[in-house]
């Protein structure tokens, strides 16, 4: 099983930055990831499921994280990559 994690840190100034990675065994690896990038911005992170209204799409699971002031500085997904192709093997 591989985990994608997708990352996007909130910069009203430069705009925001999109992160990616797929190294993840599992998805409690990739969520300690997100929330040691978060830390980076803010030892203080809040991180909560993003509440999602309805008739809105967005991707599974998706967290926002909260700046110590209470402002969000970003927002992350992670997701177990699905692949119809099947290895030589099996």
């Amino acid at each position: 099983m591989k985990v994608l994690l997708i990352v996007v840190m909130f910069n009203f100034e430069t705009g925001s930055e999109l992160e990616t990675r797929m190294d993840f065994a599992d998805v409690a690896d990739c969520h300690a990831a997100a929330l040691v990038t978060f830390q980076g911005i803010d030892a203080d992170v809040d991180i909560r499921a993003m509440e999602i209204p309805e008739g809105q799409e967005m991707l599974e699971g998706t967290m926002i994280a909260y700046g110590t002031e209470g402002h969000e500085i970003g927002m992350y997904a992670c997701n177990v990559l699905r692949s119809g192709a099947r290895s030589a093997d099996g």
